[in-house]
């Protein structure tokens, strides 16, 4: 009983690393693919979570999209649906033990002093099975996040 305690809190060490590293390697572009499901929505516990947000000032939400999608996308990432205020990529993880994708969920809002980036990461367990478990993991890899929301406040910064 206590080695597989042990052995499922490894597997979930071992994914949420798989995914702080996806988020921080570089790796080829990959060209989107077009949305086969519905976006990961946040379930009534996740929206209580505060999620790292920032707000960028002058700036289109055009501009802002674009810098996200090139970014996201040359960390290997595909575009797994896409909106004028909303981006989902998602990444498959290797080295778990049953098939696991993370996702990443960026939404823009505009506010009085420009557009509000919010940023939120999910886990999926046996995606598009019967047996999918989708866990948010934004609190694990916040300071990761808000690492790169502040990249796009410099990018912005930018003549």
């Amino acid at each position: 009983m206590k080695t597989q305690k042990s052995n499922h809190a490894l597997q979930r060490a071992v994914a949420i690393f798989c995914i702080a590293i996806a988020c921080g390697l570089s790796a080829c572009s990959s060209n989107p693919a077009a949305p086969s499901t519905k976006p990961v929505e946040p379930t009534p516990a996740a929206a209580n979570q505060t999620a790292p947000s920032i707000i960028i000032q002058s700036r289109s939400s055009k501009a802002i999209t674009e810098d996200i999608i090139r970014y996201r996308t040359s960390k290997g990432m595909k575009i797994r649906s896409k909106s004028t205020l909303r981006l989902e990529f998602m990444m498959m993880m290797s080295n778990t033990k049953s098939p696991t994708e993370a996702r990443m969920s960026y939404v823009l809002n505009q506010t009085e002093s420009g557009w509000r980036v919010t940023a939120r990461v999910y886990q999926i367990t046996n995606p598009g099975s019967q047996q999918e478990k989708v866990q948010e993991i934004t609190a694990a890899v916040s300071d990761k996040l808000t690492e790169e929301l502040a990249s796009y406040a410099k990018i912005s910064g930018k003549p």
